[in-house]
């Protein structure tokens, strides 16, 4: 049997914030960006971003009541236990995960694209697997470490970001057309762009290595904040620069924009910046996604492997298994290049399902331990919790029956959902029981 041992308290509020902000500066939310100009008329398309941050915010509040009363780096699987059920719980939970290697996957393929622009004389996938790697190797240094670069990564991007946008506002002269007139795509372009925020609540895996617990709804909110206000102004540079028509042809429409501002110099920072994604989407998976599967092995649902730390408190057999199904991943969307919009799509649907499971739980929790003390509690009772299921039930149904990129009429994201979700149910009822069984042969 392995030995088990704690994580270290020593991250504090700027690791909270880049962390929870580190998914949503991927490479592939500047496709989204593009795609919510699109659907909007004239220089608008930041209202639907400003709103899909307001209504992330809900599902923030849900996380942060939830973290409030049960601190945890297996936080979903025991909201969702105690709030729901044990069988449920686990079953989604191991579905949840893959979300984040949906996310890398696509990351990765998009992050190729522009390397090889730039830099064509390397296969872009060569690259990913380095920045993979130094992810890993950062992580196994320890998570003060790990917090290190997500902050470096994190406040550099955001920076970078918010200077690109406003030069370039600036550079257009300040010419507004019709800034307060979204026109009939508002409803769409604010669906899509709540896929920008998605993943800031994967810090609260990090609830046992915080100095304070209360830190990470504090850090979810601001995050929030930064991710609209940087993107809202990023996007309202790009549609004074391009047309969204021009933009929609391309796989890097971020290179063409720093190119529209400044010319060769705006096409090499822009590039640096899309490599910067790397170590904020990556990196910060691997933190989060790492601790979890450390906490479902704590509990004997997966390996006792798994929850083993080395020297410097890290759960690094969790991290190998992140690393190589990373690896894994990217090769096959590299090898079906249309596979990223499929990953994408799966993936919001998943994030949206979980601020659905989440908003139930908190229902669950209120009435079945309603004495419980909480640092943080939504007010206006479950008027808050329900509304966020139904809104991101809605958003839910719509990722899944979107267009998967592949040919065919067949959905394919929800076939890869029902497959994913399968498989997860059968590991839960066949698979647990035998690891919990040996577990308590050994204990005798």
């Amino acid at each position: 049997m392995w030995p088990l041992s704690q994580l270290r308290r020593v991250l504090r509020l700027p690791t909270i914030v880049s962390t929870s902000a580190g998914l949503a500066f991927a490479a592939i939310n500047f496709l989204a960006l593009v795609q919510v100009a699109a659907l909007m008329a004239g220089d608008s398309a930041w209202l639907a971003i400003i709103t899909a941050g307001v209504l992330c915010l809900l599902a923030a509040g849900v996380f942060g009541e939830l973290n409030a009363i049960m601190p945890s780096a297996a936080g979903i699987r025991l909201w969702t236990r105690q709030g729901i059920s044990d069988g449920f719980s686990l079953t989604f939970t191991l579905l949840y995960l893959t979300t984040i290697l949906a996310v890398i996957a696509a990351d990765s393929f998009i992050l190729a694209q522009a390397i090889e622009a730039g830099i064509p004389g390397i296969p872009g996938l060569i690259w990913i697997i380095l920045f993979l790697a130094a992810a890993l190797f950062a992580n196994l240094r320890g998570v003060k470490m790990a917090g290190r670069v997500q902050d470096a990564t994190t406040y550099v991007l955001l920076g970078s970001l918010l200077l690109i946008a406003i030069a370039a506002i600036a550079h257009s002269h300040m010419q507004w057309h019709t800034p307060f007139s979204p026109g009939g795509g508002y409803l769409q372009a604010v669906a899509v762009g709540v896929f920008v925020f998605v993943g800031f609540e994967w810090v609260t895996p990090l609830a046992e290595e915080v100095t304070d617990s209360r830190l990470i709804p504090k850090g979810m909110f601001i995050a929030i904040g930064l991710i609209a206000i940087t993107f809202g102004l990023f996007t309202l540079a790009m549609t004074h620069l391009l047309p969204a028509g021009s933009l929609t042809k391309t796989l890097v429409p971020q290179l063409l924009i720093g190119h529209a501002a400044f010319g060769e110099f705006g096409y090499w920072w822009m590039l640096l910046v899309t490599v910067i994604t790397a170590g904020t989407t990556f990196n910060g998976s691997f933190v989060s996604a790492s601790r979890l599967l450390y906490a479902l092995a704590r509990e004997r649902s997966l390996p006792a492997w798994f929850a083993s730390l080395n020297d410097r408190f890290v759960p690094h057999r969790a991290l190998y298994l992140l690393f190589g199904a990373s690896v894994v991943l990217a090769v096959i969307v590299f090898q079906t290049a249309n596979a990223y919009k499929l990953l994408i799509n799966a993936g919001a649907a998943l994030e949206a399902i979980m601020y659905v499971v989440a908003a139930i739980a908190v229902i669950g929790l209120r009435r079945r331990r309603p004495d419980d003390e909480r640092s943080f509690k939504l007010p206006f009772g479950t008027v808050i919790p329900w509304l966020t299921a139904v809104i991101f039930l809605v958003l839910a149904v719509g990722a899944a029956t979107s267009s998967s990129g592949l040919p065919g009429p067949v959905p394919w994201v929800l076939v890869l959902l029902v497959i994913v979700g399968l498989l997860s149910f059968l590991y839960v009822r066949l698979y647990v029981p035998r690891l919990k069984a040996a577990a308590q042969r050994r204990k005798a």
